[in-house]
């Protein structure tokens, strides 16, 4: 008999510590973060920019984006419309790839300036490739500035 009360006091124990255990585990309380992704309190509700002290020096760099390019396949000239936007006080540098390879590299491009015409390293084949435009961004005196990635479908087309 004193077995079996040993034994039934073990098992309300075994039942209580999983009981807590899922407390602290599960997602009861809204309100509260889950302990394995904790938020952080002092972060708050986002309500659009606001104005920062400055040196002036605040202006943002535009970089043109798109969904889509298409290419002609089995040639190396394409037509593009790639271009550092007027409105920008810094130099492009542009970095084309399909599936991670490079196929193109741009000079430094002046605000206003861009391409029509460009040549790859080697033709691609008909199909679907996964593209990326890389935006390098450099200040008239040669120190980099941030840069952008830009991701779209590259379809290349027969003629």
């Amino acid at each position: 008999m004193k077995r079996k009360k040993y034994f039934l006091i073990i098992c309300i124990i075994c039942l209580g510590l999983l009981l807590l255990a899922f407390i602290f585990l599960s997602d009861w309380n809204e309100d509260e973060d889950n302990p394995l992704l904790p938020i952080d309190k002092l972060a708050e509700q986002w309500r659009g920019k606001q104005d920062l002290p400055s040196s002036g020096e605040t202006k943002e760099i535009i970089v043109p984006g798109f969904k889509t390019l298409v290419f002609m396949a089995d040639t190396t000239k394409q037509d593009v419309n790639l271009y550092n936007p007027e409105d920008n006080d810094c130099l492009f540098k542009l970095t084309l790839l399909a599936d991670e390879k490079e196929l193109w590299k741009s000079g430094f491009i002046k605000p206003g300036d861009g391409y029509y015409n460009i040549e790859l390293s080697e033709p691609l084949k008909a199909g679907e490739y996964s593209g990326k435009l890389q935006y390098q961004c450099y200040k008239e005196d040669g120190a980099q500035l941030n840069g952008a990635v830009v991701t779209f479908n590259l379809i290349v087309k027969e003629k």
